[in-house]
């Protein structure tokens, strides 16, 4: 299935109804620099996963306008076409006052929600005048999504923890509209989700949906029994739907994926070969068994123990010092958050020590980088890595290892995965680890290194069917058909 395929099939299910996409984060950012605007696409996978939807299905995208120079390129209604070199779908800016984005974002949203739902109770902070940012920010994107709709039929899509009660707003307004909910982190145990003062709301806020689609279905289980516990409910487990207060919820697992065509073209390109040469030879990696590792900046993402695995890994298995090479590319996040700069300078103190314990003149280690690198580059580190460290503590999904995967033309790669993250469910020719356990960790980047060729690519190829089959255009069909049903 493709963008073409996509396109059609929602012009023919949905010919009268519009689709409007809601996020937080935009799919471009304009910013203002010394030699002009710029056009910058920001790190993460909601966006790079969405994008391919709007193109294929040319809605509009709802989203908070972030950079320096949003405001310039859009009319006076905060729209501007996108993509900017082939304009296929509108995006719509909401404006927030940095009060608003200190209380919405870096307060209620990532110090409240992010931590909890991932089960880091001791990193959550719950704050009245953050819950209230939230809430009125809530409120000014319902405020910006009446006008677009053109009729009550058309279809709402949120995306993620930003919006808990923004779904309930919008019912309020408009009864008749289709609303539905991805949530893109895990959802938690009742015993975990039932610390937040303002549980009641975000649960009330969230049922206003008729459709709420999590990764998998444990994430489904643990949603019905949170609101079980905690609103008078009638809950169907057997069928995974919810009635309160004279509506219907029903709930399904749907795991997201990549635009796998878009790698695997990228990773064809004619001119990859050099690029290939110039980075090993600019990095000094020929002749050496190299390691990648692509995460936000975040505690989730098990950066900590991983880059702690590579240091037992060379301290008990010494002849693959000088020969084993690890890229972490670490993308700056939420840094205006005590809890992320401490972990960046933890990150790179105990990179700096690993290099200095183990470096040599020729030879680095860990290879740091804390940027963000676009996926046409980024392509070229996935091709170049023998292995992909995915270890993180807790993740909803992680598009880091289907990327790397779609990436693998050559079927040498090895992918070590968390046991902790949606994809392992999906991706079972991984080399699974627990990112606590450090020493069989360390003891599964050999058995990468040492795997035979042709189990290597056994399992490589098994897992590029996988992606390949169940890209990111499946699963937009699976969401519209979903919607399908709840409208039927």
């Amino acid at each position: 299935m493709n963008a073409e395929t996509i396109s059609q099939l929602y012009r023919e299910r949905f010919a009268d109804r519009s689709l409007i996409l809601v996020s937080n984060r935009e799919p471009y950012i304009h910013r203002r620099t010394k030699h002009g605007i710029k056009v910058d696409t920001p790190a993460g996978g909601l966006t790079s996963a969405l994008d391919p939807v709007m193109r294929a299905i040319q809605g509009t995208w709802i989203a908070w306008g972030s950079g320096s120079a949003d405001k310039e390129v859009c009319d006076e209604n905060g729209k501007v076409k996108v993509p900017p070199d082939d304009p296929a779908y509108t995006l719509k800016r909401v404006w927030l006052d940095q009060k608003e984005v200190d209380g919405f974002y870096y307060g209620y949203a990532n110090q409240a929600l992010w931590p909890l739902s991932h089960m880091l109770i001791e990193k959550a902070r719950f704050r009245m005048r953050h819950w209230q940012r939230y809430f009125e920010v809530n409120r000014k994107f319902a405020d910006s999504i009446i006008p677009e709709i053109k009729n009550d039929k058309d279809v709402i899509w949120i995306q993620d923890y930003h919006f808990t009660v923004l779904p309930y707003m919008l019912r309020q307004r408009m009864r008749d509209l289709t609303i539905s909910l991805f949530w893109h982190i895990p959802w938690p145990p009742w015993e975990i989700f039932r610390v937040i003062p303002q549980r009641h709301e975000i649960l009330k806020g969230m049922l206003g949906c008729d459709l709420i689609a999590f990764h998998i279905n444990r994430y489904c289980q643990n949603f019905l029994e949170t609101v079980e516990q905690e609103l008078d409910a009638i809950v169907d487990r057997r069928n995974n739907r919810i009635s309160y207060e004279g509506h219907e919820t029903r709930l399904i697992p749907l795991p997201i994926s990549i635009d796998y065509d878009k790698f695997e073209d990228m990773t064809r390109h004619d001119k990859i070969q050099s690029k290939l040469s110039d980075i090993k030879k600019k990095l000094k990696l020929e002749g050496k068994y190299v390691g990648i590792g692509v995460d936000r900046l975040d505690y989730s993402k098990g950066i900590y123990e991983r880059v702690q695995a590579i240091k037992l890994f060379l301290k008990k298995y010494p002849a693959y010092r000088e020969r084993f090479t690890f890229i972490q590319i670490a993308v700056p996040s939420r840094t205006k958050i005590q809890e992320y700069s401490e972990l960046k300078d933890l990150i790179e103190k105990i990179i700096d020590e690993i290099n200095n314990e183990f470096g040599t003149d020729d030879w680095t280690p860990i290879i740091y980088y804390s940027t963000n690198v676009p996926h046409h580059e980024l392509v070229n580190y996935y091709r170049i890595a023998d292995m992909a460290i995915v270890s993180s503590i807790v993740d909803g999904m992680n598009l880091v290892a289907k990327e790397y995967i779609a990436s693998q033309v050559d079927e040498k790669g090895v992918l070590i995965l968390s046991e902790f993250v949606g994809a392992v469910a999906e991706l079972d020719r991984a080399l699974i680890i627990n990112p606590f356990d450090i020493e069989h960790f360390a003891d599964m980047i050999r058995r990468g290194i040492e795997m035979p060729e042709a189990e290597k690519r056994r399992r490589m190829q098994k897992m590029r069917a996988y992606v390949q089959t169940h890209n990111i255009y499946d699963w937009i069909n699976d969401n519209l058909k979903a919607v399908e049903k709840e409208i039927l």
